[in-house]
């Protein structure tokens, strides 16, 4: 009984984000209505709101998981295409940097739109691997990077490449007011966020196939 009360509420807690509300908009009331239970029960299984979207948000960003092998897929069909097109190596490296790049913008985006719904419940998360933390996930960026930078990039490099893709990625949602007032860039607004996202990873990645930045896109 406690196992099917406890996953009710948060695959209701889920469906409510996965609809778009941001979990600070939602009420403990809210969720118990949609889970179909007493509004009582999320503290007494959780403990708080807090929690159980917190549990909520580990589904959401689960979902990203099988997605980080399709970076280097993409970089490696990438280089193949171009080679068999008449490329040189070096074509075939920067062919497999765009693509590749391309793939870890997409997930890094979506990775950012469900930190913005998941909200509180995932903000204590961030703020620790920042600032007490082992850096989990800039170590889990590591490899992927791996697979699409140029074979001869030196891996002290590639670490520091990994760790400026996630460190200003977390402050920026950990100091979202601060930010947005500072680069008058709506952080809450998809399309802005997306576009700060292109700025990064464009001058952070390009510089290792001995190119310049592409993205037409200005932050706004």
């Amino acid at each position: 009984m406690a196992d099917d009360i406890t996953r009710r509420l948060i695959d209701a807690a889920e469906r409510l984000m996965r609809a778009g509300r941001k979990a600070e908009t939602l009420t403990s009331r809210e969720i118990a209505a949609e889970a179909g239970v007493s509004v009582g029960l999320i503290n007494y299984y959780f403990g708080s709101k807090n929690e159980l979207i917190g549990k909520a948000a580990e589904r959401l960003f689960a979902d990203f998981n099988p997605r980080w092998e399709r970076v280097t897929a993409s970089a490696k069909e990438a280089s193949e295409a171009a080679l068999k097109t008449g490329a040189d190596r070096r074509e075939a490296t920067i062919a497999a940097l765009r693509a590749g790049k391309a793939e870890l913008k997409e997930i890094l985006k979506g990775l950012a739109d469900a930190t913005v719904l998941a909200g509180a419940g995932n903000d204590f998360g961030l703020r620790r691997d920042l600032m007490e933390g082992e850096m989990t996930q800039t170590k889990f960026v590591v490899p992927v990077l791996r697979s699409i930078l140029p074979p001869s990039t030196d891996e002290r490099e590639l670490r520091w490449a990994a760790f400026f893709i996630v460190a200003p990625l977390q402050l920026v949602f950990l100091r979202n007011d601060f930010l947005s007032k500072w680069t008058g860039t709506n952080l809450d607004d998809k399309k802005d966020r997306d576009s700060v996202f292109d700025f990064l990873i464009d001058r952070i990645l390009e510089p290792f196939a001995g190119t310049t930045g592409t993205s037409s896109e200005h932050i706004r």
